[in-house]
């Protein structure tokens, strides 16, 4: 037999976890969210690192800077929205957006310069 005072009591547990689950499935979301957009920084810094050597390497073989640090960008999967050469110093900003997470497209912008082993600054 089951007591009257017990019975209200009855499935209060399941809510419970229920809520619980609910609370920690956010949780995860909102902390792999945060993991992707690390993940997209550290994409962009190494475009943009890999497109300021690729320039100033160009530039020292009498290339176009800039035309070469595009296409290492492009290969990394980012856009240059800024390229600048002086002399052989290419200084660049790269550029990537994210896919449409919640309906949101995030954006990251790094700038990265890069010299030749030999130049030394004024």
């Amino acid at each position: 037999m089951r007591s009257a005072g017990r019975h209200g009591d009855a499935g209060s547990v399941t809510v419970h976890a229920i809520a619980v689950g609910v609370v920690l499935g956010l949780l995860a979301a909102v902390v792999l969210q945060a993991a992707l957009l690390v993940r997209m920084k550290h994409r962009v810094a190494a475009a943009a690192d890999l497109a300021a050597l690729a320039g100033a390497q160009a530039s020292l073989s009498g290339d176009d800077g800039c035309r070469a640090a595009r296409e290492v960008a492009r290969q990394n999967d980012a856009v240059l929205s800024r390229c600048r050469m002086d002399l052989d110093v290419a200084t660049v900003t790269a550029r990537l957006v994210s896919g449409s997470w919640w309906e949101r497209r995030w954006v990251s912008e790094v700038d990265a310069r890069a010299a030749p082993t030999d130049y030394a600054p004024p």
